[in-house]
Protein backbone atom coordinates (compact mmCIF):
# COMPACT_ATOMS: atom_id res chain seq x y z
CA UNK A 1 0.00 0.00 0.00
CA UNK A 2 3.19 2.17 -0.12
CA UNK A 3 4.78 1.40 -2.97
CA UNK A 4 5.79 4.28 -5.22
CA UNK A 5 6.62 2.83 -8.41
CA UNK A 6 8.00 6.21 -10.60
CA UNK A 7 9.55 9.00 -8.16
CA UNK A 8 11.88 11.91 -9.02
CA UNK A 9 13.18 14.34 -6.34
CA UNK A 10 16.02 17.03 -7.76
CA UNK A 11 17.37 19.66 -6.05
CA UNK A 12 19.53 22.52 -6.81
CA UNK A 13 21.71 25.48 -4.72
CA UNK A 14 22.49 28.37 -7.11
CA UNK A 15 24.26 31.48 -6.29
CA UNK A 16 23.62 34.38 -8.14
CA UNK A 17 26.36 36.31 -9.44
CA UNK A 18 27.48 40.43 -8.24
CA UNK A 19 27.13 42.96 -10.95
CA UNK A 20 30.21 44.80 -9.58
CA UNK A 21 29.54 46.63 -13.20
CA UNK A 22 26.57 48.25 -12.05
CA UNK A 23 27.78 49.84 -9.18
CA UNK A 24 25.97 49.95 -5.38
CA UNK A 25 22.53 48.81 -7.27
CA UNK A 26 24.38 45.71 -8.86
CA UNK A 27 26.50 44.79 -5.86
CA UNK A 28 23.90 44.78 -2.86
CA UNK A 29 20.08 45.05 -4.86
CA UNK A 30 20.26 42.75 -7.53
CA UNK A 31 23.60 41.20 -6.86
CA UNK A 32 24.88 38.13 -4.51
CA UNK A 33 21.12 36.37 -3.89
CA UNK A 34 21.13 32.60 -3.64
CA UNK A 35 18.52 30.43 -4.85
CA UNK A 36 17.72 26.73 -4.44
CA UNK A 37 14.77 24.37 -4.81
CA UNK A 38 13.39 21.07 -4.44
CA UNK A 39 11.47 19.69 -7.11
CA UNK A 40 9.23 16.65 -6.47
CA UNK A 41 7.47 14.48 -9.10
CA UNK A 42 5.59 11.25 -7.37
CA UNK A 43 3.32 8.38 -8.85
CA UNK A 44 0.08 8.06 -7.08
CA UNK A 45 -0.10 5.49 -3.85
CA UNK A 46 -1.93 2.26 -4.87
CA UNK A 47 -5.04 0.85 -3.30
CA UNK A 48 -7.50 -1.75 -3.31
CA UNK A 49 -11.67 -1.60 -3.85
CA UNK A 50 -13.81 -3.50 -0.98
CA UNK A 51 -17.27 -4.56 -0.67
CA UNK A 52 -17.76 -3.06 2.23
CA UNK A 53 -19.83 -6.17 3.38
CA UNK A 54 -18.97 -9.37 4.83
CA UNK A 55 -20.11 -11.77 2.51
CA UNK A 56 -17.16 -13.98 3.38
CA UNK A 57 -18.53 -14.27 6.81
CA UNK A 58 -15.14 -14.43 8.20
CA UNK A 59 -16.15 -11.09 10.89
CA UNK A 60 -13.29 -9.16 9.68
CA UNK A 61 -15.26 -6.74 7.33
CA UNK A 62 -12.58 -6.23 4.68
CA UNK A 63 -13.48 -8.49 1.76
CA UNK A 64 -12.91 -6.92 -1.76
CA UNK A 65 -15.02 -6.20 -4.65
CA UNK A 66 -15.57 -8.57 -7.78
CA UNK A 67 -14.43 -7.08 -10.45
CA UNK A 68 -16.93 -7.52 -13.21
CA UNK A 69 -15.64 -4.97 -15.91
CA UNK A 70 -12.78 -2.65 -17.21
CA UNK A 71 -11.66 -0.21 -13.82
CA UNK A 72 -9.53 2.46 -16.46
CA UNK A 73 -11.27 5.32 -17.73
CA UNK A 74 -9.77 7.50 -20.30
CA UNK A 75 -7.45 10.10 -19.37
CA UNK A 76 -8.41 13.31 -21.05
CA UNK A 77 -11.04 14.23 -18.66
CA UNK A 78 -11.31 17.65 -16.68
CA UNK A 79 -9.92 17.66 -13.27
CA UNK A 80 -13.58 17.93 -11.87
CA UNK A 81 -14.49 15.02 -13.86
CA UNK A 82 -11.15 13.04 -12.62
CA UNK A 83 -12.58 14.11 -8.68
CA UNK A 84 -15.80 12.91 -8.94
CA UNK A 85 -15.10 9.81 -10.42
CA UNK A 86 -11.43 8.25 -10.43
CA UNK A 87 -11.64 4.93 -11.60
CA UNK A 88 -14.78 3.35 -13.18
CA UNK A 89 -17.20 2.54 -10.25
CA UNK A 90 -19.42 0.01 -12.66
CA UNK A 91 -16.39 -2.42 -13.12
CA UNK A 92 -16.84 -3.16 -9.17
CA UNK A 93 -19.97 -5.18 -7.66
CA UNK A 94 -20.03 -6.64 -4.53
CA UNK A 95 -18.44 -9.78 -3.91
CA UNK A 96 -20.55 -13.19 -3.92
CA UNK A 97 -22.20 -14.72 -0.55
CA UNK A 98 -19.18 -16.80 0.86
CA UNK A 99 -16.18 -15.56 -1.40
CA UNK A 100 -13.56 -13.10 -0.01
CA UNK A 101 -14.11 -10.98 -3.84
CA UNK A 102 -12.09 -11.69 -6.88
CA UNK A 103 -10.18 -8.25 -7.40
CA UNK A 104 -6.66 -8.18 -6.23
CA UNK A 105 -4.69 -6.24 -3.65
CA UNK A 106 -3.60 -2.76 -4.76
CA UNK A 107 -4.89 -2.72 -8.16
CA UNK A 108 -5.93 0.54 -8.56
CA UNK A 109 -3.22 3.73 -8.49
CA UNK A 110 -4.47 6.91 -6.84
CA UNK A 111 -3.22 10.52 -7.96
CA UNK A 112 0.18 11.27 -8.19
CA UNK A 113 2.34 14.09 -6.21
CA UNK A 114 3.90 17.40 -8.12
CA UNK A 115 5.69 20.33 -5.69
CA UNK A 116 8.08 22.70 -5.99
CA UNK A 117 9.42 24.54 -3.49
CA UNK A 118 11.75 27.69 -3.66
CA UNK A 119 14.03 29.64 -1.26
CA UNK A 120 15.72 33.12 -1.98
CA UNK A 121 18.41 34.41 0.36
CA UNK A 122 20.77 37.37 0.77
CA UNK A 123 23.51 37.66 3.26
CA UNK A 124 24.33 41.89 3.94
CA UNK A 125 27.44 42.53 5.54
CA UNK A 126 26.90 44.98 9.11
CA UNK A 127 29.96 47.32 8.88
CA UNK A 128 29.80 48.19 12.42
CA UNK A 129 30.72 47.00 15.54
CA UNK A 130 34.18 45.36 17.78
CA UNK A 131 33.36 42.11 14.52
CA UNK A 132 32.29 44.10 11.97
CA UNK A 133 34.13 42.06 9.48
CA UNK A 134 32.24 39.07 10.46
CA UNK A 135 28.97 39.77 11.15
CA UNK A 136 25.98 39.50 8.95
CA UNK A 137 22.38 39.59 8.69
CA UNK A 138 20.75 37.20 6.63
CA UNK A 139 17.42 37.19 4.81
CA UNK A 140 15.65 33.92 3.88
CA UNK A 141 12.09 33.74 2.01
CA UNK A 142 10.57 30.27 1.19
CA UNK A 143 7.83 29.23 -0.52
CA UNK A 144 6.72 25.81 -0.44
CA UNK A 145 4.36 24.35 -3.44
CA UNK A 146 5.27 27.35 -5.43
CA UNK A 147 2.72 26.72 -8.06
CA UNK A 148 -0.12 26.23 -5.57
CA UNK A 149 -0.48 22.57 -7.40
CA UNK A 150 -3.41 20.75 -5.85
CA UNK A 151 -2.27 17.59 -4.97
CA UNK A 152 -5.40 14.56 -3.72
CA UNK A 153 -5.58 11.95 -1.77
CA UNK A 154 -6.58 8.48 -2.90
CA UNK A 155 -10.32 8.22 -3.83
CA UNK A 156 -13.11 6.55 -1.46
CA UNK A 157 -12.76 2.61 -2.32
CA UNK A 158 -15.67 1.31 -0.45
CA UNK A 159 -18.79 0.33 -2.43
CA UNK A 160 -21.49 1.09 0.04
CA UNK A 161 -19.90 4.38 0.58
CA UNK A 162 -22.20 7.27 -0.96
CA UNK A 163 -19.12 8.91 -2.23
CA UNK A 164 -17.41 5.60 -3.75
CA UNK A 165 -14.65 6.35 -6.50
CA UNK A 166 -14.89 10.26 -5.41
CA UNK A 167 -11.87 11.98 -4.22
CA UNK A 168 -12.59 13.90 -1.20
CA UNK A 169 -9.54 15.32 0.80
CA UNK A 170 -5.95 16.80 -0.73
CA UNK A 171 -2.53 15.75 0.55
CA UNK A 172 -0.16 17.90 2.65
Amino acid sequence: SFDVNRQLIASYVWELPKFTSLGFFGRNVIGGWGSSGILTLRSGFPYSIFSGLDYSYSGIGSDRADLVGNPNLSGGRSKGAQLAEWFNTAAFAFNAPGTFGNSGRDILRGPGLETFDLSMSKSFPLRFGHFAETQKLDFRAEAFNLFNHANFRNPDNTITDPTFGQILQTAK
